[in-house]
C-alpha cells in the first residue's frame, strides 16, 4: 500500500474530508488530494512527522515500511528519571519488546490472532 493509500484510509477513518485534512495540516486541498493519488510526496519531514501524529500511526507505517500502526508517544525520557534504569529506560525496551510482537502477530492468520487475544485477556483476569 503506498502513502497516497494510507493517508486516504486514514483520512476516510477518521471521517474527515480532504479539506478539514488540509486545514488541520495547514496545506491546501489539492495538496492532500496530489498525495493520495500519488502525483505527489510530501517534501517537508515535519509534515510526516505532523501526519503521523494526528492519526496516532508510526512514520514506518505510514510511508509503506511497515503493515504494524502501532505509534507509542514521544517521551522525553531524559528529563523523567522515574522511567530511567541504567541509561535505559523501560519504555524503550517495552516499545521494542512490542514492536516484535506485532511483527510476529502481523504474519500470524485471524484465528490465531484472536487466540492470542484470549490469551492475554486470560492473563490479565478480564475473562
Amino acid at each position: 500500500m503506498t502513502f497516497g493509500e494510507r493517508l486516504k484510509l486514514l483520512r476516510e477513518e477518521n471521517s474527515l474530508t480532504q479539506s478539514e485534512l488540509a486545514k488541520k495540516l495547514n496545506i491546501s486541498r489539492q495538496s492532500v488530494s496530489n498525495y493520495e493519488n500519488g502525483s505527489r510526496f510530501p517534501n517537508d519531514v515535519q509534515l510526516l512527522v505532523k501526519i503521523s501524529a494526528l492519526f496516532c500511526v508510526s512514520l514506518d507505517y505510514l510511508i509503506g515500511l511497515s503493515n504494524i500502526r502501532l505509534s507509542l508517544p514521544n517521551q522525553d525520557m531524559e528529563k523523567n528519571p522515574q522511567f530511567m534504569e541504567n541509561n535505559e529506560s523501560p519504555y524503550s525496551t517495552k516499545r521494542n519488546v512490542l514492536e516484535e510482537l506485532f511483527l510476529e502477530i502481523d504474519n500470524m492468520p485471524l484465528e490465531d490472532i484472536k487466540k492470542v487475544i484470549k490469551f492475554i485477556k486470560v492473563i490479565n483476569g478480564k475473562l
